[in-house]
């Protein structure tokens, strides 16, 4: 008994407390889920509680299992949307594919899941396509600013759709299609005879008259 009242055999000692569920670990829980069951059957519950969180806080954040998939998507690749400046145009290009190349080798089995998933999913298609791929762009297009600013391509080859289409894929036909390494011989190769090269390229202009 204490000042009248008894005191359980708990009391004075603090409960433990759960660690918070970050935003990097639930997006690590997703895409886990997902190389486990694919896009359709995995759920928001299945997500919640695994990441030992309630499903009204994911639906806090996001509006359903598309959108919370492609922010786990965005999160993870985010090393390819943020190569460092190498100084060089050869440089930077080799970095971005070599981001791109270890993405595209540790998840190429999910990659093959979710473009199947998006043939059959019109919102997952919708949100890849507006949210996903371009956030790969603003690499790329950094790299092009600041090879025009050095001098290395022109300034109108940033420009140049074919670029940025080609870069990753080379690399995903090679590992995902082909299933051989992206080693750096190979990027190599693509950046000194492709990607370079379009870049560089100028149209003939028309002499004056």
């Amino acid at each position: 008994m204490l000042g009248g009242q008894q005191v359980g055999a708990g009391a004075g000692v603090p409960a433990a407390r759960v660690p918070r569920c970050t935003d990097s670990d639930l997006f690590t829980v997703v895409i886990d889920t997902l190389r486990e069951v694919g896009y359709d059957r995995m759920t928001i519950d299945a997500v919640a509680a695994r990441a030992h969180v309630s499903k009204a806080t994911i639906y806090r954040r996001w509006d359903g299992k598309a959108e919370l998939v492609v922010a786990a998507l965005r999160d993870r690749h985010v090393g390819v949307h943020n190569p460092p400046d190498t100084g060089s145009l050869r440089g930077d290009l080799i970095e971005l594919l070599r981001a791109t190349a270890a993405i595209c080798t540790a998840d190429c089995d999910l990659m093959q899941a979710l473009t199947f998933a998006m043939r059959t999913n019109p919102e997952l298609e919708r949100l890849v396509r507006h949210q996903v791929l371009p956030a790969g762009r603003v690499a790329s297009t950094a790299i092009l600013v600041r090879a025009a600013a050095r001098g290395e391509i022109p300034p109108e080859a940033g420009e140049r759709e074919m670029f940025h289409d080609l870069a990753p894929a080379l690399t995903m036909s090679r590992i995902i299609a082909h299933g051989l390494p992206a080693d750096d011989a190979f990027l190599t190769q693509v950046v000194d005879e492709v990607l370079i090269p379009v870049l560089r390229y100028q149209h003939d202009r028309p002499s004056a008259a």
